[in-house]
Order: structure tokens, then C-alpha cells, then sequence
């Protein structure tokens, strides 16, 4: 998950770094309604189709939809543990018929720095009452929203990621617990299951990690290209990016939904234009996949977004009208 300071993991485990900053760019882009979307008097433009947007401020989104010459239908935003449910942004973007998408992350923000909320903790009732708000919350939206609960969960670079004492098991209880209470509350909300891409030396196994057909409405992947902007990676097409996870999450969870919850490329180390016409080509392949959603940020060194070179702008744009 390109996430906000950049990750200093151990380059020798060869891991999939995300760089941290970007969430929290999002967060406070999203969290309290700071900014009003732009009210567009121009005619409505075509669907950006399968694609949605991750974005740190709303004006970003209206100037990327007017430079691809479409509309996306679900709008994607994160909020860490100890906030409220961002109501406002929300309505916003839910008034403009945008499906809403929630990356919820059970960690917070100290003096000292980001801490994880452990996951027996929530497990255990601990954190019921804030759960129970965030649920009625929603509900009072009266929108569905679609939420991923700590995504990346076996990831080794976060701070709510898995330990010998935030364990796959602990994982699935608090997942549970969560669900539990939501259905108590009767949130409308559909609860999509995201892990990262495989990679080596993963500390648990997707299976370890599921809570379960019941559980569960919908599951995604994060995967990113990171070309050559570290020396742990290597440019991958998206094929090589998604192709071995997404057989291994079909082998979990069956026929659920797929959505690709984090996607981007850079432009280092090969042709971010052909990676995307090769995306174009692929997708149809992923049978399962109903969503994608473009990580429409940079870190200050690591620019994911879709207008880094006019030639990837435009193979974006081709794309989507290839897919309508």
C-alpha cells in the first residue's frame, strides 16, 4: 500500500515497499469535508467503466476526469481507527452517483508516531462502542458503502501488519467481531477482503488470513509496478504483478467478486503507456475483477498517477473507451 512517510523496510527480503505519506495526503483530503466537489454545469461525461479513483482532494478528481474525458463511478478514500465516519465527504460524493469505497485502517496517529491497534484488542470487545458509532454512522447515510478493513493485512511494512502478537487468527476474530457488529447496527455495507499481492516471504498465507465465505461480500488485491524506483523490484507487467495472486485469492475465496482495491505504475525502468495498454489487454482475462481502482498519487519521489507523460495519459484514455 503506498502508505505515508516512505517505507525504510529491509531491501534484502525483496518485498514490495509501499511508501508511506500517501494515505495520509488522502486522509486529509477526505476527513471532515475540507473541500466541496466543484459543481460541473458542463454535460455529464461518459463512465470511466470498470475504473475508479483513488485521489487526495476532490479537485484532483474533477481535473483527471476532464483530462480523461470521463466520469468515475466509485471514488475511493482511507481513514485510520480513531476517526469518525467521514459523513460529509460521503454525501458529497454519493449526491454525484459515485459508489462510495472506504479503506479503514486500525491504527493511530500518537505524539510519538503511528501506532497499530492490535487486533485481539477489537477481537475482545474492546473497541465496540466506537464501532457500534462508526456503523450507525453509515447507516445514517442511508448510501452502502463498500469497506476494507485493515487492507494489506499481510503486509510487513505497516503498523497494524501481522506479529507474533497480532496473529492471522487474531486477524479473523477482530474481522468477524467487526462484521458482527455492523449487522447488529444494520450499516449498509458490503466488506471486501484486500490483501496484498503475493511476495516472498509473506508471514501468512491468504487462506490463514480469510475470514470466511460468510464474512466476507466481495475480495481484492493491491499490486503495484515499481519499476526501477528501488532496488528491490523490478518493472513487472500487470500481468506478473496480479496474475499468480489472483489464481491463489480464486483458490480462497471462490467465486466472490474481485476488485483491484490499489493499481499503478511508475514510469521508470520501462514504458508506462505499454504497461497500461497491457493492463487494457489483460483485464478482460480476470474474469472476476468488477472494479480497479487507479492510485492517483505521488510521495515526492514515487509518482503513481495517471498524467506522469502525456503518452500515459493517453493510453489510459484509450483504454476506457476500448472498455465501455
Amino acid at each position: 500500500m503506498p502508505a505515508v512517510t516512505l517505507s525504510q523496510g529491509r531491501p534484502a527480503q525483496r518485498t514490495p515497499r509501499h511508501p508511506r505519506g500517501l494515505h495520509e495526503w488522502i486522509l486529509t483530503a477526505a476527513l471532515g469535508g475540507l473541500v466541496a466537489l466543484p459543481s460541473a454545469q458542463a454535460a455529464p461525461l461518459p463512465s470511466c467503466g470498470v475504473f475508479g479513483l483513488t485521489v487526495n482532494s476532490p479537485a484532483v478528481l474533477d481535473a483527471v476526469e476532464r483530462k480523461l474525458g470521463c466520469t468515475f463511478g466509485a471514488v475511493r478514500w482511507f481513514q485510520d481507527w480513531n476517526t469518525p465516519f467521514n459523513q460529509a465527504y460521503a454525501r458529497t460524493l454519493s449526491s454525484q452517483g459515485r459508489e462510495l469505497e472506504l479503506s479503514w485502517q486500525p491504527r493511530v496517529r500518537l505524539a510519538s508516531g503511528v501506532r497499530g491497534v492490535p487486533y485481539r484488542d477489537i477481537a475482545a470487545g474492546r473497541h465496540d462502542a466506537y464501532l457500534r458509532q462508526f456503523a450507525r454512522d453509515i447507516r445514517r447515510g442511508g448510501v452502502t458503502v463498500r469497506v476494507t478493513f485493515a487492507p494489506e493485512m499481510n503486509g510487513n511494512w505497516g503498523a497494524y501488519q501481522l506479529t507474533r502478537s497480532n496473529t492471522p487468527t487474531d486477524f479473523v476474530r477482530a474481522w468477524r467481531r467487526i462484521v458482527n457488529v455492523f449487522r447488529t447496527e444494520k450499516a449498509p455495507v458490503r466488506w471486501v477482503w484486500t490483501p496484498n499481492i503475493l511476495y516472498p516471504d509473506m508471514p501468512s498465507s491468504y487462506r490463514a488470513l480469510y475470514p470466511g465465505g460468510e464474512w466476507v461480500h466481495e475480495v481484492g488485491l493491491d499490486g503495484y509496478n515499481w519499476g526501477t524506483t528501488n532496488p528491490w523490484n523490478r518493472w513487472l507487467s500487470f500481468r506478473a504483478t496480479f496474475a499468480a495472486s489472483y489464481r491463489e485469492l480464486k483458490l480462497v475465496a471462490g467465486n466472490k467478486p474481485v476488485q483491484l482495491g490499489e493499481l499503478a505504475s511508475v514510469e521508470q525502468g520501462g514504458s508506462k503507456a505499454a504497461w497500461i495498454r497491457d493492463m487494457c489487454a489483460a483485464l478482460p482475462g480476470f474474469g472476476q475483477i468488477r472494479r480497479a481502482f487507479w492510485f492517483h498519487l505521488q510521495d515526492g519521489r514515487v509518482d503513481w498517477r495517471i498524467t506522469t507523460s502525456q503518452a500515459a495519459l493517453d493510453a489510459f484514455r484509450r483504454c476506457v473507451r476500448s472498455r465501455r
